[in-house]
């Protein structure tokens, strides 16, 4: 019987939320705000790509044109929004741990070689 090569590694567990003294709260508490700011970036990407779809494809039709104008300033907006929600967290992170990256850091899990 052959031996098959390890090609992903091994996974280890998940964050182990150990209570207030570990950490446990502010690593909880990254991981979802990280997690809003990554659906919220993903969000506002997809909006302004249908926005500029729908700019494309309004064929001179001026209530076209409005809504998707509308929406591609929305979706700015938002974009905005968001590189504000980095800036906050960089902010926060910095005053209350020392490290700018604090509450942006995403570990979830890791994979070892």
């Amino acid at each position: 019987m052959p031996i098959v090569p390890d090609v992903i590694g091994k996974i280890k567990k998940p964050i182990d939320y150990a209570g207030l003294r570990g950490g446990g709260f502010t690593d909880f508490l990254s991981n979802i705000i990280s997690l809003i700011i990554l659906i919220a970036g993903i969000f506002t990407l997809v909006n302004f790509v249908l926005a500029g779809y729908g700019y494309l494809s309004s064929n001179n039709d001026p209530q076209k044109i409005s809504a998707a104008g509308n929406k591609i300033l929305e979706s700015l907006i938002g974009l905005i929004i968001v590189a504000a929600a980095f800036i906050i967290a960089g902010i926060i992170g910095f005053v209350v741990f020392g490290d700018q990256s604090a509450l942006i850091n995403l570990n979830l899990f890791k994979v070892t070689p």
